[in-house]
């Protein structure tokens, strides 16, 4: 099953598929820190950020083994996912939160048809509903069945088509809406260990995202045979800026002037457990035109993962994609997350998974320029092949918010 597939032994166990001789020198750590940045000019017209732990292992993110164990025992359940974002799903408002149990359409449809599809999940549903209120501490009731035929729900959410959208059915329970970071100190405080919690690193800023108008929180459960993934999110959309992307600071948008690890990763070696993901949906065509800090073109060679740098997943064309890594760095500034991008004709040499040679340059505009550091303004250009698959074998793309 897709969810099998992507249930992402490769992103947090990620290194285990690096074919490298040395690669006994890395850690095996399942806890993973993310923060997301999305340029959005042509269909929610915004900015999202958002900020997720995730995990494989229920003692970084804590549910309760019996939880889990029915939950698992139930083969056509897909995901569990709880949020507050309101409007999860048709006719929820945006005075409601939700908790919602997903099964997949045509496991459920049989020879019975939708009749049996609705009441196959309401039966499943009810039968969870009550545990789960205790997880999230919450009081809430059946509101319907909704059955996808396209992928609002994932794009709201922040989530890929394993959690629900498109082919899926969802079991939707509601209750009164709770504020964001009420939520983040209540569940966190139960969900999330004391040991990441007083650790810091990204935590921290999703703490403070918590905080912000307009944030909403949401908690996903993807069972697995082989283990369950498991997260813990912020995310905040911004609208009613102009959004330019000719130069982009990331951490312009979290307020912040740097951004470093958690030190529940001190002492080890896990150079893919904190990624940094910026995603470009330009109103036309653009690619990356350069970038601060190097590009990294090889993830099977253990000197490139140690040291900081760009992976580019997608450099050009409706999406552009790529992913920061710390390496053995701990903290990263400002100045090094920055993009600048251009208009792309697509007449240029450059497909899906190569971008052409640029010359290096010095950025002369005042917005990128730090008179003071003169080497910071010469950013790298990018000259790279991309091998197929590797993006999409490292990383695990949650998708961006199309909600108007």
């Amino acid at each position: 099953m897709n969810k099998t597939i992507f249930l992402l032994g490769v992103l947090l166990c990620s290194i285990l598929l690096i074919p490298i001789a040395d690669a006994q020198k890395f850690e095996k750590v399942s806890f993973q820190e993310s923060a997301t940045v999305i340029y959005d000019q042509k269909i929610s017209d915004s900015i999202i950020v958002s900020i997720g732990l995730e995990t494989t292992d229920n003692k970084e993110i804590r549910f309760s083994d019996e939880l889990l164990e029915k939950i698992n025992s139930n083969k056509q359940i897909r995901s569990i996912v709880f949020t507050n974002a309101g409007e999860c799903v048709i006719g929820v408002t945006t005075e409601q939160q939700c908790i919602m149990i997903n099964f997949s359409y045509e496991e459920l449809k049989g020879e019975g048809g939708i009749r049996m599809v609705q009441d196959s999940a309401r039966d499943m549903g009810d039968e969870l509903i009550s545990e789960l209120n205790d997880v999230f501490r919450t009081d809430a009731i059946f509101h319907s069945i909704f059955i996808h035929t396209v992928d609002d729900t994932n794009l709201l959410l922040e989530t890929s088509g394993v959690i629900s959208g498109r082919g899926s059915v969802s079991a939707t329970y509601v209750t009164d809406k709770k504020a964001t970071d009420f939520l983040f100190s209540d569940l966190g405080g139960v969900l999330i260990p004391r040991e990441i919690r007083e650790d810091g690193g990204f935590y921290d800023i999703s703490k403070k995202l918590s905080e912000q108008n307009n944030s909403n929180i949401s908690i996903s459960i993807i069972p697995s045979e082989e283990s369950n993934f498991l997260i813990f999110k912020v995310t905040k959309e911004i609208k009613d800026v102009v959004i330019e992307v000719d130069y982009i600071n990331i951490l312009e948008v979290f307020g912040i002037d740097e951004i470093t690890r958690s030190n529940y990763f001190d002492n080890k070696i896990v150079p893919l457990n904190s990624i940094i993901q910026l995603i470009i949906i330009p109103e036309e065509n653009r690619q990356v035109k350069a970038i601060s800090t190097h590009v990294i073109t090889d993830l099977t060679k253990l000197e490139n993962l140690l040291e900081k740098g760009w992976f580019v997943s997608s450099p050009a064309g409706e999406m552009i994609d790529l992913r920061f890594l710390f390496g053995d760095s701990k903290t990263i500034m400002a100045d090094e997350l920055r993009v600048e991008t251009s208009p792309w004709n697509m007449n240029s040499e450059i497909t899906m998974y190569s971008i052409e040679d640029i010359v290096n340059e010095k950025v002369e505009k005042e917005k990128i320029t730090d008179s003071n550091e003169e080497d910071s303004t010469q950013y790298i250009v990018l000259g790279i092949i991309i091998l197929i698959g590797i993006g999409a074998a490292i990383f695990y793309l949650k998708g961006y918010k199309s909600k108007n």
